[in-house]
């Protein structure tokens, strides 16, 4: 017998992965699969935000997890069908924190280009151009091309699909559905038009989320939300979240309740909410769905 299967057998390897957020049943399902790939990171990272979990493995599979709140360590108690997890192989994420920065290879905001343009819709209000995020940076050298953002936000949205295979004129595939959702917002019809101030930023490695936006791995405010592409059926790579925080440069929106002019003042998501966008590389498509408390 080998040396190093000698000490195999005698002294078990024994290894930890972290994950940021704890909202998993650790069954091996595609749920439980899309949160460790989408959610695993660095020990230093887990240790640093406001909930995080340590999985312990003993020759492979999991034999004990600990929940981590604020930096408090408790043991967390392991359903049956969690105890044997297999140890995942994915490559820990970190956290990119939005810099604003006057040369930075990111937008938020901004005018929509010359050569760009929405997807063809019939929506109550229109889609909002929201910036973009370009493959140039390392950092999402996954990309394919510059992502340019746009999302109905002023609907009552679920998640929208855009396929970006034209990338200067991406298409709606839940076309159907975007079209039948309403809206709140009831100064706004389909002329109405809103746009909001340029901010170009960079996204910098850290270990806690920023308040402004994020990459690397989402922060949620609500359940783990973890897209498919609806063409490709793959896992889709979380790109960015965002929270506002650009002013309005122009709208034509004149609103009648007071109570509502912030929402056209400002890029805001439903009252302090995030904008999550996830995309799939070689579908090349986009989801967008927003979350706030």
């Amino acid at each position: 017998m080998k040396l190093k299967e000698i000490l195999y057998n005698f002294f078990p390897m024994r290894k930890s992965i972290y994950l940021a957020g704890w909202q998993v049943r650790l069954n091996g399902d595609q749920q439980c699969e899309n949160f460790v790939a989408t959610q695993i990171t660095t020990k230093e990272t887990a240790k640093s935000i406001y909930v995080a979990m340590e999985l312990v493995y003993k020759n492979g599979v999991l034999v004990k997890a600990f929940e981590y709140e604020e930096g408090e360590k408790q043991e967390r108690d392991l359903h049956p069908d969690e105890v044997g997890f297999p140890m995942p192989v994915y490559e820990p994420n970190r956290i990119l924190k939005l810099v604003e920065k006057p040369k930075g290879r990111h937008q938020l905001g901004g005018e929509l280009p010359h050569d760009v343009q929405f997807p063809e819709n019939n929506c109550v209000v229109p889609f909002q151009y929201l910036g973009f995020i370009n493959n140039n940076d390392p950092q999402f050298h996954w990309l394919p091309f510059k992502v340019h953002l746009m999302c109905p936000i002023y609907l009552n949205i679920d998640v929208v699909y855009l396929d970006y295979n034209d990338s200067q004129h991406p298409k709606l595939l839940n076309r159907e559905e975007i079209e039948n959702t309403g809206t709140s917002y009831d100064d706004l019809n389909q002329h109405s038009e809103i746009v909001f101030e340029a901010l170009n930023f960079d996204f910098v490695q850290g270990l806690e989320f920023a308040d402004n936006g994020n990459a690397g791995i989402p922060s949620w405010i609500q359940h783990p939300t973890i897209p498919t592409c609806p063409i490709s059926g793959k896992r889709m790579k979380f790109l960015c979240q965002f929270s506002g925080g650009v002013r309005v440069k122009r709208t034509n929106v004149v609103p009648k309740n007071e109570n509502y002019r912030r929402y056209f003042e400002e890029l805001d998501f439903w009252g302090g909410g995030y904008l999550y966008v996830f995309f799939e590389p070689t579908s090349k498509v986009a989801c967008y769905f927003i979350q706030n408390t």
